[in-house]
């Protein structure tokens, strides 16, 4: 079975610690652009969520993004029920403290080997949590393992207005590994976030 490089395990790993400085909630989410701009930048992610059912963020640090996405969610009429992995146990102990009615759902785990106990209707992911030449083999492990029949894997890729860096191009990247995209979204002004997701 194919293994991540150590090196990137632990560049991984050393995240945890950068993140947990910050009071804030965003900051510990990894982002610094502000309220306007995490929602502007993330909330695309549910233009792929068509139905109530479970949200699993794998990465999902502190758990305030899938937080942010079942609350704006409801907004649009969707019931959905958070769940995240994370590699850093401080911060998946941060999300079972944010969201203590859940915090079951939330469990330290590598998502390129993880196995969980079932399936999940939507799987949200960054395509940069694994090696670029390793993301065609972690979606199909994420559909084989993770989503459930019928459900659908979000991957998405993050940009950096700042630095003025364009997010990757994650639905080409996904077709170019055989994946079938059936739909693509885009965040902020200029695009700085994109996502693209696969039906299982």
């Amino acid at each position: 079975m194919t293994d991540l490089p150590r090196e990137f395990v632990e560049r991984a790993r050393a995240l945890e610690a950068s993140y947990l400085t910050s009071d804030d909630p965003i900051r510990q989410s990894g982002f610094g652009g502000g309220a306007a701009r995490w929602r502007a930048e993330r909330e695309p992610i549910l233009d792929a969520v068509g139905g109530d059912g479970d949200l699993l963020d794998i990465g999902c640090a502190n758990g305030y993004l899938v937080e942010c996405l079942v609350a704006w969610g409801a907004e649009r009429g969707l019931h959905l029920t958070p769940r995240g992995v994370d590699i850093g146990p401080l911060l998946i102990a941060e999300a079972q403290r944010r969201l203590p009615a859940f915090a079951t759902n939330f469990e330290v785990a590598n998502g390129w080997d993880w196995r969980p106990a079932h399936r999940f209707r939507y799987v949200y992911t960054l395509w940069d949590c694994v090696p670029p030449a390793q993301v065609g083999e972690y979606a199909q492990r994420l559909l084989s393992r993770a989503v459930e029949p019928g459900g659908r894997l979000i991957v998405g890729a993050y940009g950096s207005r700042s630095r003025g860096t364009p997010p990757a191009p994650i639905g080409d990247l996904l077709e170019s590994h055989g994946l079938t995209v059936a739909g693509r979204a885009y965040g902020g002004d200029p695009v700085t976030t994109a996502f693209a997701w696969v039906d299982n």
